[in-house]
């Protein structure tokens, strides 16, 4: 072998591959994005050069319409970039879509969809689901399901996205009877079933609390060779357990391995949930025990779970908050606002208000912040124990946290702090006058 390729194979820098690093921003896209209001960016943008029109100029500029709910600004805005040929992409429709839909505006939607869109490219199944979505979730169910027949039109084939939508949409509308309609609609068009049309047809069975229905749902999945997975075992878990049927839910779980399907956090999540609407500790604490072993950590919202039962059962805050320390140490687990809220208000209920300051002050720390009537409970009753300076500091945080105490509460706070010192007297005016 020549030395120069031995040397070659010897060093691993000159084999290393040195990934391409992205292009930097353009200096007018970075423009657009730096003016302090989304009409100006739109000024600048028809103010520029045509050759700047170009998709990543005009789509930053129609996001960030769209974002601060410039909603009357879009169309104008469109026509003009149509006018000036302007080569905007699918995407950016989609998104505005989105965005109208989630801020109830369907007709104008439809008008993008109907309008802007064939003016600068063709539609797509992601413009076309987009709409789909648009208008089931503000209630147009019947219309979406109108505009399927004529995605042939449209140059879009409708696959198990778009029925999936639909079918979500109807099962809030028409039960799980209207939903098996569109099922067989599907079936009859030849688009194949996934595992999220069986799940939502289930789920849909199991709120009615036709347990019977959602199981045989479970076994036409199999015959049609759509695997259940651990939702769909989660969504009959939780259908047996509303029923009634703790014991056939558990074995359930126990038995979804022999069925192929590994258990998960959700399906242990079901049980739980429904030992803690009996207030048993113990099993709660024996199924995150059983997680452990099967090598599934127990996650905030399990932890969730075990602090709500100890606080709504029993005066057993103490041991809800070493809940809370062990979820940190023992499982590496970092608890939710959800968490922290559960165990102050538990403290509030139970009259620890010495500990709910405790977990206050760790929620504040972690970057949470407490509901409004947590401050007002905690503040309150700090009061009524005599607490000047801790009451205080919780109505100070609380004033911070743009919450405000209720009329029951500045009595509370009045008395006691009018029987204390003059610094908690002089800090109770300064917070008065701020409001």
């Amino acid at each position: 072998m020549p030395a120069a390729a031995a040397t070659h194979r010897r060093d691993p820098t000159k084999l290393l591959y040195k990934p391409r690093l992205p292009p930097e921003p353009h200096p007018f896209l970075l423009h657009l994005k730096s003016l302090p209001s989304p009409v100006a960016a739109a000024a600048a943008l028809l103010s520029a050069p045509r050759h700047l029109h170009d998709h990543p100029f005009a789509s930053c500029v129609l996001y960030r319409l769209a974002r601060a709910r410039h909603f009357p600004l879009l169309l104008p805005l469109i026509s003009v970039l149509r006018a000036r040929r302007a080569p905007l992409r699918a995407t950016v429709f989609a998104a505005l879509i989105d965005r109208l839909g989630a801020a109830s505006r369907p007709d104008a939607a439809l008008l993008v969809f109907f309008r802007a869109v064939p003016a600068f490219c063709s539609h797509s199944n992601t413009t076309f689901h987009a709409l789909l979505h648009c208008l089931v979730c503000n209630g147009r169910v019947d219309a979406a399901r109108s505009i399927l027949p004529r995605a042939a039109k449209l140059g879009v084939r409708p696959n198990a996205v778009s029925y999936n939508i639909i079918l979500k949409g109807v099962c809030a509308k028409d039960g799980s009877a209207g939903a098996r309609v569109v099922l067989d609609e599907m079936l009859g068009r030849g688009v194949r079933p996934t595992v999220v049309t069986f799940n939502t047809l289930v789920g849909a069975a199991c709120q009615e609390g036709d347990v019977g229905a959602a199981q045989r749902l479970k076994d036409e999945m199999v015959r049609r060779g759509v695997a259940p997975n651990a939702v769909t075992y989660a969504l009959l878990m939780r259908g047996l357990c509303d029923t009634g049927r703790l014991d056939d839910a558990r074995k359930m779980m126990f038995d979804m391995e022999y069925q192929g399907c590994q258990t998960e956090v959700a399906n242990y999540g079901v049980l739980m949930s429904a030992y803690s609407g009996q207030g048993d500790v113990d099993a709660i604490r024996g199924l995150m025990s059983d997680m452990r072993r099967r090598r599934l950590k127990p996650d905030d919202t399990s932890y969730n779970v075990l602090i709500k039962c100890l606080c709504d059962h029993g005066d057993r805050v103490a041991e809800a908050h070493k809940a809370l320390v062990e979820m940190q140490l023992k499982d590496g687990s970092m608890p939710s606002a959800a968490t922290y809220r559960v165990l102050a208000d538990g403290c509030c209920r139970a009259g620890d208000f010495e500990l709910g300051l405790r977990v206050l002050n760790a929620m504040l720390a972690s970057g949470h912040r407490p509901l409004a009537h947590t401050f007002r409970h905690l503040a309150k009753g700090l009061g009524d124990e005599g607490k000047a300076h801790e009451a205080c500091f919780v109505l100070e945080k609380m004033v911070e946290s743009g919450a405000w105490m209720d009329a029951e509460g500045w009595q509370s706070l009045a008395a006691c702090v009018c029987s204390g010192i003059g610094s908690e007297v002089k800090l109770l005016d300064e917070l008065s006058s701020a409001k």
